[in-house]
């Protein structure tokens, strides 16, 4: 028997892990705070003493330089910062916040497992997703699996009877939002649309709140000075403004103190206010949605919602499901919101084990034996060792179930022709699988040398970044390796390769590209992670040599 598998929300905001308790029900694990959520925040109090969590968060705006928050809308991106003299990235960050939930959950429940399924947002591309994992693994962490959000929060809510039926999941957490159309049965859940924005969450709804509460402040107090210039006033509004977004939740008005260079005053806001100021936000949030339903309606045409899940803290503002209401004519399913996401993460962790004890291998999802196979490049038909490409199987309640999905972001080869007006050269990104189709996919394309007497070629994936597909491969992002051909015999212009791009289960690509002259066959596996072997290896090195204060 396996060990155990810990849950975790890795959020923007706040995180969350979860387990399988005695009673076979999945439970939050509070922090040493008595929390069921954990502020994502680190704060660096020398080069091997780091803080995670409340006490973190507090310090933010006291000592800036040496705290960190939001990283995970950094994730994907090689972002250096440094602490201490020590190099950090995303990454890194996340790791010891991970680092943090479970040893806190290990110390609360005795449970003495490093094995963890971590999630992401359904709208996460190939390289978020990777660096997710790598996070887990620099932290010295068995990521069992990276699933999305939506689809954890569908096994957190349950899914009961033996009907079929469609969902359309509103995730709307502390940094991103992702809303998701799919399909749950007894056999399992089948993902067919996914859209969101990764920079859009809760903590936009705090920033416009924040600024409605200054300007009633300067007003209220005739201030000539701006006080968010001041760092004190600046920490300690941030704190209140929090808790005022929560008591807007539940109650019509919300009172903040604020003092500012001898002013005082007691600031009223209004739900009504704080709705107005951030109608733009909730519209936001509104395209998004029809733009998902009209994917899925396009897909699928007459295509209804069974239910529609509110998901993720900041769903629990009224705004929200009264505009979806309003717009929509939904019935809205409330969820456990910030916690519904561990607690599928902890399910989908048990289930995916008690598959693994009956010796029977999955594939979308990850089982941990991915590491190899994201670097694998070499001759041959095949880089990749293990076959991905059936659903991930779990066992849930003594039933078998499948999770399938779907690619998030486009993926295209980048060619080059002449430009029309020009005739110089120019490189574009041809797409040949788009989001939303379904994985695992196959794709061939008959591409052809540019010029004469060329003796090298080279494939290169890129990965939509922006909301639509773009020719411009500033607009993309490269997933490396690649291929590249060298030796070639001198070809003439137009001399034929043959690319072939198969996607997995869970949004792998492998590239394999045919030269019938030479008959030389390349594969190469995309990479999903930013941080090379080499920087995880140092990574993870500096990460295990830091000491949680507490320790």
């Amino acid at each position: 028997m396996a060990d155990p598998v810990f849950g975790i929300d890795l959020g923007t905001t706040y995180s969350a892990i979860a387990y399988i308790n005695d009673y076979g029900q999945a439970e939050v694990i509070r922090n040493s705070e008595g929390q069921e959520t954990t502020p994502s925040v680190v704060y660096f109090e020398s080069d091997t003493s780091y803080v995670v969590g409340r006490e973190a968060k507090n310090t933010a705006l006291a000592y800036p330089d040496d705290t960190v928050s939001l990283i995970k809308r950094q994730m994907g991106n090689r972002v250096e910062m440094e602490h201490f003299g020590k190099a950090h990235s995303p990454e890194t960050i996340s790791a010891l916040i991970l680092t943090d939930l479970v040893r806190t959950a290990q110390e609360a429940t005795g449970i003495q497992s490093n094995r963890v399924v971590i999630t992401v947002p359904a709208y996460f591309g190939l390289t978020e997703r990777g660096a997710t994992r790598q996070a887990g693994e620099i932290a010295g962490l068995e990521v069992v699996g990276v699933v999305t959000e939506p689809v954890a929060a569908a096994l957190s809510a349950g899914i009961k009877g033996d009907a079929e039926k469609t969902l359309f999941v509103y995730d709307l957490g502390g940094g991103t939002f992702d809303c998701t159309v799919m399909r749950v049965s007894p056999a399992g859940v089948e993902v067919i649309v996914t859209d969101g924005n990764r920079l859009l969450g809760g903590a936009d709804w705090d920033v416009a709140l924040f600024d409605l509460i200054v300007e009633k402040f300067q007003a209220r107090a005739n201030l000539t000075e701006d006080p968010a210039e001041d760092s004190d006033f600046v920490q300690k509004l941030s704190n209140d403004v929090e808790q005022c977004k929560i008591t807007l939740t539940k109650k019509q008005k919300a009172t903040v103190p604020c003092r500012y260079a001898g002013a005082t005053e007691i600031i009223e806001v209004t739900r009504e206010e704080f709705e107005e100021r951030t109608r733009p936000l909730v519209e936001r949030t509104l395209d998004i949605v029809r733009r998902a339903k009209e994917d899925a309606e396009r897909r699928h045409p007459g295509i209804s919602f069974d239910e529609v899940l509110l998901v993720g803290g900041s769903a629990r503002m009224p705004m929200i499901s009264q505009s979806l209401t309003d717009t929509f004519g939904w019935e809205l399913t409330k969820t456990d919101f910030d916690l519904a996401v561990a607690k599928g993460a902890a399910i989908y962790g048990q289930g995916a084990s008690g598959f693994a004890d009956r010796d029977i291998t999955g594939g979308e999802g990850g089982s941990g034996d991915d590491g190899d196979r994201r670097t694998a490049v070499g001759e041959g038909d095949g880089a990749a060792t293990v076959d991905p490409d059936a659903p991930k199987q779990l066992l849930i309640g003594g039933r078998t179930m499948s999770i399938s999905g779907v690619l998030s972001r486009g993926l295209g080869i980048l060619f080059v022709r002449d430009n029309p007006t020009t005739g110089a050269m120019e490189e574009y990104v041809e797409f040949l699988a788009h989001k939303d189709d379904p994985v695992p996919l196959d794709i061939e394309v008959h591409a052809g040398t540019y010029s004469a007497n060329q003796t090298e070629a080279q494939v290169a994936i890129y990965e939509q970044a922006g909301d639509v597909e773009s020719e411009d491969k500033a607009n993309s992002r490269e997933l490396p390796p690649g291929c590249e051909f060298t030796g070639l015999p001198p070809l003439p212009k137009n001399s034929p390769i043959d690319i072939t791009v198969h996607i997995d289960a869970e949004g792998l690509s492998t590239i394999t590209a045919y030269e019938p002259t030479s008959g030389r066959r390349l594969t190469a596996t995309a990479q999903l992670s930013v941080l090379s072997e080499a920087e995880q290896a140092a990574a993870k090195e500096m990460v295990s040599g830091l000491v949680r204060r507490d320790d």
